[in-house]
């Protein structure tokens, strides 16, 4: 009897996750519709079912390049794992300009919105003349198609099955280096990485009638990562979000922070706001640039509403961008600011815990209704262990990967030039363990250490770190070895291996 229970519910979860897979019509009428009166003029709107191909989007840029050709250009940043080459957009201003604004769109491939509406964009910057200011003042990249392999497929993974988007740091995918590379080198103040999110989760059927689906047609996301500047996520917030509302008011598009529902000792709970630079928006949001991710209602509803998640995304880029230009001096203030480093870094951190009131749609009764959740904030984050910030990192000559990775991060890494005696911080560790399941196909190390202060000789070619460079955030976050995206921590070093990375406090320059 029991074994019969137990697979009647089963199949009860897995019917309704299936079949909330897409909005009802009385859904999408009710809450979802597309602007009938919105004309996108990008491949997919050019057919009656599916989604802009690799071959269609490279005709669209040819075309914009040809009818534009001293307004946009663009060039290859590398190959897929299937050969496909990655486009990089240029448009606007290359010398003269306030900011330099880059977007993202495909790095998940099953979020399609994401794409179209960065070909949107690229149109409309080019033919629309209300928009020529935009051109003058900004320098603006585009990567309309990060992930073309899972795109090709509507698949959210990379062609190997990883996750593009939780490989900021440990660099296991081409792709993942050639953006990152990419968009270093472009050196943006404002990085907006476009994804979709799913709102049809197996965890909402235990809320109201017989589930919920969310209602916000986009949520932000954006650090709260306490080694992120202060400076940044207010100019965040102040002007960057600030601004966007209104306009997404004037369209009656309905939005909120970004929460994702998680499982905790069988329960359910929400996050809300991102911590971790396994993702783009505290990625590089530590490289001490403005960062967001947005997150557009569209995952695993096809064609459902796509004029809308298309516009929505042209909206909230078309916003960014004039923000840029009419708020260039506090995006640069902001970004001065942040170059004033802490003394301390924090190492582990605790989110607020609160109970928290969730409107979502009742799919039975197909009407809002308000979902109390335990919500834990990583926008409001409190410090568990810091550190003193070093003034250098020591990474002996043996660990040329962890060079190579932080060079792809955008740091730059000098030698000693003469072999040299000094008194640096090393670390013990004091626990070990690895985590029960696997991420991105590894284990991670979990572990704690000891900071005991001792002197060395280093010989000469030994690699150091200068914590004084703009990406600075980024060898924090790595070296550490307790990071939840560090070097140790994703076995691109081996746990025997720490007794090769120092720390080094001294006022010597090096």
């Amino acid at each position: 009897m029991q074994i019969r229970l137990t697979i009647l519910l089963f199949a009860y979860f897995y019917l309704i996750s299936c079949c909330f897979a897409q909005d009802t019509k009385k859904i999408t009428n009710k809450f979802f519709p597309d602007f009938v009166d919105v004309n996108i003029p990008t491949p997919a709107f050019n057919k009656k079912k599916g989604f802009t191909k690799y071959d269609e989007m490279m005709s669209f840029l040819d075309k914009m390049v040809k009818e534009h050709p001293l307004d946009i250009s663009y060039e290859f940043i590398g190959s897929s794992q299937k050969g496909k080459e990655i486009p990089i957009v240029y448009i606007g201003n290359k010398t003269n300009y306030k900011t330099k604004v880059a977007f993202m769109g495909g790095l998940h491939g099953n979020e399609p919105a994401s794409s179209e509406g960065m070909l949107f964009m690229i149109h409309n910057l080019l033919k629309e003349d209300s928009l020529s200011h935009l051109k003058e003042n900004l320098s603006i990249a585009i990567i309309p198609m990060a992930n073309i392999d899972g795109y090709e497929k509507q698949n959210r993974y990379a062609a190997n099955g990883q996750d593009l988007n939780r490989d900021q740091t440990k660099f296991t995918n081409q792709e993942s280096i050639y953006i990152k590379k990419a968009i270093n080198a472009f050196s943006p103040d404002l990085m907006v990485d476009f994804h979709e999110y799913k709102p049809y989760r197996v965890d909402f059927v235990k809320f109201g009638e017989y589930g919920v689906t969310q209602m916000f047609d986009v949520m932000f996301l954006y650090s709260g990562n306490l080694n992120v500047s202060p400076s940044i996520k207010k100019v965040t917030e102040d002007y960057i979000l600030k601004q966007a509302i209104p306009v997404l008011d004037q369209y009656k598009l309905k939005y909120h922070n970004y929460v994702s529902s998680k499982h905790k000792n069988n329960a359910v709970y929400f996050n809300l706001g991102s911590v971790s630079p396994r993702s783009s928006a505290t990625s590089y949001a530590l490289s001490n640039c403005v960062s967001l991710l947005m997150e557009i209602r569209g995952v695993g509803l096809n064609r459902t509403s796509f004029n809308r998640r298309v516009f929505t995304t042209y909206l909230l880029a078309n916003s960014f961008l004039n923000t840029a230009n009419t708020c260039a001096e506090e995006i640069q203030s902001a970004l001065e600011k942040a170059s004033d480093f802490n003394d301390e870094i924090v190492i582990k951190y605790k989110k607020e815990k609160t109970g928290y009131s969730l409107k979502m749609i009742d799919v039975y009764q197909n009407e809002l209704i308000p979902v109390d959740v335990t919500l834990y904030n990583g926008l409001k984050c409190k410090p568990v262990l810091t550190r003193k910030r070093p003034n250098y990192y020591i990474i002996e000559s043996e660990l040329t990967e962890v060079v190579d990775k932080l060079k792809t991060l955008g740091l730059y890494v000098d030698t000693l030039k003469y072999d040299e005696l000094l008194e640096i911080e090393s670390y013990k560790i004091t626990s070990l363990k690895q985590s029960p399941e696997l991420f991105q196909g590894f284990r991670e190390n979990i572990i704690t250490t000891e900071l005991f202060t001792t002197k060395k000789i280093f010989k000469k070619g030994t690699y150091v770190v200068p914590m004084n460079q703009k990406r600075s955030n980024l060898a924090v976050e790595t070296l550490e070895p307790e990071m939840l995206s560090g070097f140790l921590r994703f076995n691109v070093i081996d746990p025997d291996d720490i007794n090769k990375i120092h720390r080094y406090l001294l006022n010597k320059e090096l």
